[in-house]
């Protein structure tokens, strides 16, 4: 089996096409050759020196990120830089990287559908299309304070930023995982009660609040509950010939205290 193997079983799983116009060009096989005999699966929110150095030592030679490791142009590569460092291993080792960006934030079983999954929603929806990141869904009626303790203890948290009344009753909430507090007019057409997402913006939660809509707000990295399901999803396709490991590396260095 080769890098192109599983190249194809991603391609088909989740689409480039499926992928928000911004990240064509920084997603799929990024780095390496896609006819090198494959050995082993990483998967891993982000490409890291850490993470690189994780693949040596589990002699993996295919890392795949949800996170595109090359977004912005790179104009001068140093040995010493963060980037030439881990460049240095990925050759150095021939690894290769596939990154699966917003085409696996809206695929099926991607990020927002493994979120939504893990908290339970009822009635879960929406589309697994470009650009449809929000996730609805029915939870038993509580309090907002209620609804924002279960939130933290599905995703393992030690805390989270709330916006709204306390007291104020939750029945439907939406769910975008990353950064997707743009998502807020979408959950307010949508007669959500509650959205939950990370890296909230002040103006987005002052016009939520505005329009009746409470956030919860959670750490970016709660995207990796979503590497479990690519590692199935794999295993299904691969049938045990080639091992997929999830990175043990916590790649988001922010923390509540």
């Amino acid at each position: 089996m080769i890098v192109k193997d599983v190249v194809t079983i991603l391609d088909n799983l989740y689409p480039i096409e499926n992928a928000s116009e911004f990240d064509i060009g920084k997603i799929g096989l990024t780095i390496g050759d896609e006819n090198i005999k494959l050995k082993k699966i990483l998967l891993a929110l982000d490409l890291t020196e850490e993470v690189a150095n994780e693949a040596i030592n589990l002699n993996a030679n295919l890392i795949i990120t949800h996170h595109p490791f090359i977004f912005n142009p790179i104009t001068k590569i140093m040995f010493t830089s963060k980037i030439g460092r881990i460049l240095n291993l990925m050759f150095k080792h021939q690894i290769s990287l596939y990154s699966i960006h917003t085409n696996l934030d809206v695929g099926i079983n991607g990020v927002n559908d493994t979120l939504a999954n893990i908290l339970g929603l009822e009635n879960i929806a929406g589309k697994n299309e470009r650009d449809s990141f929000l996730r609805t869904g029915f939870i038993t009626k509580q309090t907002l304070g209620e609804f924002a303790e279960y939130v933290k203890r599905s995703f393992n948290l030690k805390g989270v930023r709330v916006a709204g009344d306390l007291n104020k009753q939750i029945e439907k909430v939406g769910i975008v995982g990353g950064s997707g507090s743009f998502e807020i007019y979408n959950a307010i057409n949508e007669n959500c009660d509650c959205l939950i997402t990370g890296e909230v913006k002040l103006h987005h939660a002052q016009d939520a609040l505005f329009h009746n809509l409470c956030m919860i707000e959670v750490n970016h990295g709660v995207e990796k509950f979503v590497l479990k399901s690519i590692q199935v999803e794999l295993e299904k396709r691969l049938e045990g010939k080639i091992q997929a490991h999830i990175s043990k590396i916590n790649t988001d260095p922010l923390v509540f205290l």
